[in-house]
């Protein structure tokens, strides 16, 4: 197999776009491209980081042999500094794009408690669906971006010895960063069903628009969940590999459950807070139906 052949192969292999890898590599597509239909040939150092990118020799690369499994050669995507860099700033921007995308839903109850709960008129559920719709219009948006990174969480990791030694002390101290941001979303849930309590039963002392402040409660703590939670998750891709491969394997058995349930639990949400009012017992529904679906695909592992 020549050369070409072997680039092309092992791209597509590792999921890998052109742009992918011209981005990687330093280069523009067209050369990739011309790389990949035989028309011109990488630099020797653009050679040796094509094979520690792909984990492959050079006589695999520039003659299509197979690596001898004696070698001792441990499987894996080879990831460089840069690449685990670029994918850790790809997951930060990822999460703040929906966290904000959901907050902006989360925000939008507050026309409904302003509006229709004071001046009795469908004014509040209109700019509600208006702001609904814009952030859907952001989470949608993100769903469509393309997927540099992916080979990074699909497969298992090989890293620069001092690389991941280095990577893994700064994650145990930044670790202990986002279990506080989590925390401190908990304890904004928690005020809000505080908050909830006090402006029931003092409505003369906060006033009947009090309740437009809960949304600002729990789109500051799903914002923070979001956050935290996806910077953990891609740091401890990098940082506990192993372990990772073993829970994506172990959570395709039971993603679904996730993606049936926690719709449902959405529109249960809304049909009780637009039919009865109750938009704050309402959102209960989300920590319950998390339950149930943590529940159950600990049944099912």
């Amino acid at each position: 197999m020549e050369f070409y052949q072997e680039l092309k192969r092992l791209r597509k292999e590792n999921g890998l776009s052109q742009e992918d890898l011209a981005e990687q590599m330093g280069v523009s597509r067209q050369s990739v491209s011309k790389w990949e239909s035989g028309q011109g040939y990488p630099e020797t150092e653009k050679l040796l980081q094509i094979s520690r990118l792909f984990n492959v020799s050079l006589d695999r690369l520039l003659k299509g042999e197979q690596d001898d499994p004696k070698d001792g050669g441990e499987p894996g995507f080879y990831a460089s500094r840069e690449m685990a860099e670029g994918f850790l700033l790809s997951k930060r921007q990822g999460a703040c794009r929906q966290g904000i995308g959901v907050a902006v839903v989360i925000l939008s109850l507050i026309f409904v408690f302003i509006i229709e709960n004071n001046y009795k008129n469908n004014y509040g559920s209109i700019l509600f669906l208006l702001g609904a719709a814009v952030g859907a219009g952001i989470l949608i948006s993100q769903g469509f971006r393309l997927k540099r990174y992916a080979a990074m969480e699909s497969q298992p990791l090989l890293f620069d010895s001092a690389f991941i030694k280095e990577f893994r002390g700064a994650y145990e101290k930044r670790r202990r960063r986002y279990g506080r941001l989590i925390a401190l979303g908990v304890v904004l849930v928690a005020a809000s069903f505080a908050a909830a309590v006090l402006f029931n039963e003092w409505p003369e002392v906060f006033g009947r628009r009090a309740m437009a402040a809960l949304p600002l409660f729990w789109a500051g703590a799903v914002f923070l969940f979001i956050n935290a939670g996806s910077a953990l998750s891609a740091e401890g891709v990098i940082a506990n590999n192993a372990e990772h491969i073993r829970e994506m394997e172990s959570d395709r058995r039971s993603g679904w459950i996730w993606g049936f349930i926690m719709p449902w639990a959405t529109m249960v949400f809304l049909a009780v807070g637009f039919i009865w009012g109750a938009w704050h017992p309402g959102w209960l529904v989300f920590p319950v139906a998390a339950l149930i679906c943590a529940g159950i695909s600990g049944f099912l592992k």
